[in-house]
């Protein structure tokens, strides 16, 4: 989901689900983006790895660190996307020969991780959206954060 403004002299927000191909955004100007605070001229971007960009390699390292290190995963979490391209596909079936079950939240019931194991018995997929799913299942470790979340939005 995402706060998007309409193109009116007065200002309405309202919460569209931008990943759905029919919900049409308004242009914004360039000048209009969030820029760096520290330049001032670079656009800031969010924190996502888009289509055919590769994860950071400081990310890269400290996964596959974590990974080599451990003796034993208990679980692995695999959010918003596919899992099909390497070498986070990868991460799936090395967690799982650390002992890990698999838990996948996606939009697209299609989306089921690939590599050798694909879901096993005993790994869970959650179909829809990860910010409302995601705090519902680790409510049992962060507690319940829905009344915050929904005080925030306001």
């Amino acid at each position: 989901m995402g706060i998007v403004q309409d193109g009116s002299s007065t200002t309405h927000e309202e919460e569209l689900d931008i990943s759905d191909d029919r919900v049409e955004i308004a242009y914004q100007e360039v000048k209009d983006l969030p820029q760096c605070p520290r330049c001032g001229s670079g656009l800031l971007r969010p924190g996502v790895v888009w289509f055919n960009e590769s994860l950071p390699p400081r990310v890269l390292k400290e996964v596959d660190e974590f990974i080599k290190q451990s003796n034993k995963i208990d679980l692995i979490l695999v959010i918003g996307t596919s899992a099909k391209v390497y070498p986070a596909a990868g991460y799936i079936d090395e967690a799982r020969d650390k002992g890990a079950r698999v838990a996948v939240i996606n939009m697209d019931k299609d989306d089921i991780p690939g590599g050798r194991n694909g879901l096993d018995k005993g790994d869970w997929f959650f179909q829809g959206d990860a910010s409302l799913i995601l705090p519902d299942i680790l409510k049992g470790e962060i507690g319940d954060i829905s009344n915050k979340m929904h005080e925030e939005q306001q």
